[in-house]
């Protein structure tokens, strides 16, 4: 796929981020891309204004320490700036740190606002099997989580209604959680969320240790976000 010399605006990217890239800042992951464009030579288009900044913006920003295999950010070019999708794929996966593997760019369809769900792998290697029929009744029933607002205060936040799905399976000797959760404006649910609601619940399970991983992002009709 060619891009056209005078490309339109925004290109969409689609990646993964696994391994221990997964625990540096949203920030530091923005940078990151920034600094791949520049020192592959393709200029991303700024802003007007006093303070201009690139036309980059990541989807669904992940939470420090959880991997994914579908994240997407859109982003703009200086007009008049010829490439080939496929070279600019490969100039700007040689600039990027390990544990990001950048799959395709396509012409962006959509608004990024468009994301409303989120698919999620939970794996919890030292929860108890024998817990799983208490946990997934829990999951069924009302949840609530505390959460800061923007006023600093912490207030009881209802999540039930963001759980689109969720199960618990033994899989490998771990017990994995599936969810899809609601990605959209103020009912934003984190998987964090579902575990700190999950954790009151059945206390006598262990969460300790676990592994978060985001499987795919989807539009409000359930197709998915690409």
């Amino acid at each position: 796929m060619t891009l056209p010399t005078q490309a339109p605006a925004p290109w969409r990217l689609l990646f993964e981020k696994k391994g221990p890239i997964r625990f540096i800042s949203h920030l530091d992951l923005t940078r990151a891309f920034h600094r791949a464009f520049s020192r592959a030579g393709i200029p991303l288009k700024f802003s007007e204004g006093f303070s201009p900044h690139p036309k980059f913006a990541f989807g669904l920003p992940l939470s420090v320490g959880t991997e994914s295999l579908a994240e997407v950010a859109d982003f703009s070019l200086k007009a008049d700036f010829p490439v080939e999708a496929e070279a600019l794929l490969s100039a700007l996966q040689a600039q990027m740190p390990q544990g990001i593997k950048l799959l395709r760019i396509t012409e962006a369809q959509g608004k990024l606002s468009d994301i409303a769900f989120a698919s999620y792998e939970i794996r919890l290697p030292h929860f108890d099997p024998s817990l799983i029929f208490a946990a997934t009744k829990a999951l069924s029933e009302p949840m609530t989580v505390k959460k800061k607002n923007k006023k600093g205060k912490f207030v009881e936040k209802e999540i039930s209604s963001g759980i689109e799905t969720a199960c618990l399976v033994e899989e490998k000797g771990e017990v994995l959680l599936r969810c899809t959760l609601s990605a959209s404006g103020e009912n934003y649910i984190k998987p964090e969320f579902v575990l700190t609601a999950l954790a009151e619940a059945v206390p006598q399970g262990d969460y300790s240790e676990k592994r978060i991983l985001r499987t795919g992002i989807f539009r409000q009709d359930k197709t998915k976000f690409q």
